[in-house]
């Protein structure tokens, strides 16, 4: 299933390509990827394609009501009083939540009707995605048909698949392009990387060979993800007692969260340089001997993230193309970056970059 959605990364990154340019400059990189992972999370999960629909507002509408939805349910978790009904009222919060999540709704439902029912409401608003039939929300559709699931449930697993895609492998490329822009020393060997892969730049397919390939930008990438994880902090329950390094027992059924952010920068598992963008962390000398919990920015064990595939995949396509054709240059020094602590790690500043053909 994976594999078959890679015509999609390729044709909606090209997008972005022959934006690129046209500009010199991008004020804003982040904003931009969650408009290219949204377009290609709603292909991938529902099989439509949004793209020609840009000029009317509709992409960026959705992208603004499912990042509405993102930052509530942010706040429910670390707030969980804001789970009250009557809190959220009084907190003035109740309304924007509940109106994005209905419009949200809204959208997925008149897809799911066009499917079941040939709704020509939801064919009028959306182009149907002919270039792949091996979507989620066929195999949803199924289990549907099957009584296993109800229209709820297809609903709800098809909103939370794009909410949980968008965000953060948007976040991960623009966070390795801002970080390769403040250290171009690696920026050059990523794209002595792709020269090889790739001799000629401009429109080339990214195939899953390729990304195999991509041995200096998998320790970008994996850097990235260490210093600024798309997703900063997790929540657990002990089903069991357990019993930490220094002795204290946590017991059954406490609720937890696991900061992967300060994990990740602990210089007694990451050297001198944890708190550097350093990828040679990452080379299997430095990894050899590693503690397996000391890299998890999609968490480990049983519960660990289902689509870190999808995004290291979608990541790497976006990358590829972007790297092989541009070059990125910032004033912005990476001391200055200012974070924001919540589930999905924010930048409070966005660098502006440069961007110049190569």
């Amino acid at each position: 299933m994976l594999l078959s959605y890679m015509p999609i990364f390729n044709e909606e990154v090209n997008k972005v390509v022959e934006l690129f340019k046209e500009i010199d400059e991008c004020p804003d990189v982040i904003t931009l990827m969650q408009d290219l992972n949204l377009r290609m999370a709603i292909r991938t999960t529902i099989g439509v394609n949004v793209a020609h629909e840009i000029e009317n507002g509709i992409n960026m509408g959705l992208l603004k009501t499912f990042l509405c939805v993102v930052k509530n349910v942010t706040q429910m978790v670390l707030s969980p009083w804001l789970t009250n009904n009557l809190i959220r009222k009084l907190a003035g919060v109740y309304e924007p939540y509940h109106s994005c999540k209905a419009e949200n709704r809204e959208f997925v439902r008149k897809i799911i009707s066009h499917k079941l029912n040939g709704d020509g409401d939801a064919a009028n608003m959306m182009q149907e995605d002919s270039t792949n039939s091996n979507i989620f929300i066929d195999q949803t559709i199924d289990l549907l048909r099957k009584n296993i699931f109800t229209v709820q449930d297809v609903e709800d697993e098809s909103g939370t698949i794009i909410l949980a895609a968008f965000e953060t492998t948007a976040n991960t490329i623009g966070c390795v392009l801002i970080l390769l822009a403040m250290f171009p020393e690696y920026q050059q060997k990523v794209y002595e990387e792709l020269l090889v892969i790739f001799p000629d730049g401009g429109d080339f397919n990214v195939t899953y060979a390729n990304t195999q390939d991509m041995t200096y930008m998998d320790m970008v990438i994996n850097e990235s993800l260490r210093l600024i994880p798309p997703v900063s902090i997790v929540g657990r329950e002990n089903t069991q007692d357990v019993e930490l390094s220094n002795g204290i027992v946590v017991p059954a059924g406490v609720q937890f969260l696991i900061n992967i952010f300060t994990l990740h920068r602990r210089k007694d598992l990451w050297g001198p340089k944890a708190d550097q963008f350093y990828p040679e962390h990452f080379l299997p000398s430095n990894m050899e001997g590693k503690h397996p919990y000391a890299f998890i920015p999609f968490t480990k064990g049983i519960r660990n993230c289902i689509g870190w595939k999808y995004g290291l995949m979608s990541a790497k396509v976006a990358l590829a193309k972007l790297l092989r054709n541009f070059k990125f240059s910032t004033d912005f020094q990476y001391a200055d970056l200012e974070f924001d602590y919540s589930i999905v790690l924010k930048l409070r500043r966005t660098p502006v970059l440069r961007i110049e053909n190569r």
